[in-house]
């Protein structure tokens, strides 16, 4: 069990794939950094200041390799006065084997109409039972310009000061840059992100939402490096929302992923 973990951290540590982004996100070719609302906690935290009501989101995803490595997550978005403040919690790995977790606070305010500002701080653990138990700190920040035209253009770093878990354990927390932009065309959404990992890559990420009325909205994307299909829908029904996203690679398979939330 022990050497099935090692090999899971290892191979966790250099997809990426502990990296969780919210379902409409990740249906939209893992795009979010010019893109608002509570699920920004898991993208560009400068998003969370376009929340106007507290909500929670549930999420649940199943990853390539095996149904055994899971991840679920859970947000919070509420907004003040003084900004948006939010929670998030996520765990990454195999039950009573092996677990990445992740939970941290976030805040993002507004500066005028066209501005928006958030940062992020975060507990990092890797577990394995009677084995092993480390953990680290790490902050993000982000910013989004809102234009007239209704376009946003944001910045986001995640893991700042390039944050570890030191040298017992070779596990990563992915350190990051990305910009991205997004704009609305009627009824559809399409959003873009270009991804600089500090070891050296870089990703593209393309993203589209057609929205079928106020309840229904598909969603696609296509990333490079590596290459993926993305695609899900989502289906808001008064205050409920439910969102399906999956992510398809040609030799890794299908990691599909569902998410609930409410808006109060």
């Amino acid at each position: 069990m022990i050497g099935r973990c090692l090999l899971l951290l290892l191979i966790s540590c250099e997809s990426f794939a502990q990296t969780y982004v919210g379902p409409s996100h990740q249906a939209m070719g893992e795009t979010g950094t010019a893109l608002e609302g509570i699920y920004s906690l898991t993208a560009n935290p400068a998003g969370l200041a376009g929340l106007n009501r507290i909500a929670v989101h549930l999420g649940y995803q199943h990853h390539f390799f095996s149904s055994d490595i899971t991840t679920q997550a859970a947000l919070l978005g509420v907004p003040t006065r003084l900004g948006t403040w939010g929670a998030a919690v996520r765990r990454y790995g195999i039950d009573g084997a092996y677990h990445d977790t992740k939970s941290g606070i976030a805040f993002a305010r507004r500066f005028g109409p066209h501005l928006s500002a958030g940062m992020s701080a975060s507990y990092h653990q890797l577990y394995i039972p009677n084995y092993l138990s480390v953990y680290s700190f790490a902050v993000d920040m982000g910013v989004q310009y809102h234009f007239d035209q209704r376009g946003t253009i944001g910045f986001q770093y995640t893991n700042i000061g390039n944050a570890d878990y030191g040298t017992t354990v070779y596990g990563i927390i992915p350190s990051f840059m990305k910009i991205g932009f997004s704009y609305p065309l009627a009824s559809v959404l399409v959003t873009a992100d270009l991804a600089y990992r500090l070891e050296n890559s870089l990703s593209g990420h393309l993203g589209i939402a057609y929205g079928v009325g106020e309840v229904f909205c598909l969603r696609g994307g296509l990333s490079v490096n590596p290459m993926r299909q993305h695609a899900g829908f989502g289906v808001r029904w008064q205050r409920f929302i439910f969102d399906t996203a999956a992510t398809f690679h040609q030799r890794l398979g299908v990691s599909p992923q569902i998410g609930v939330g409410y808006a109060f």
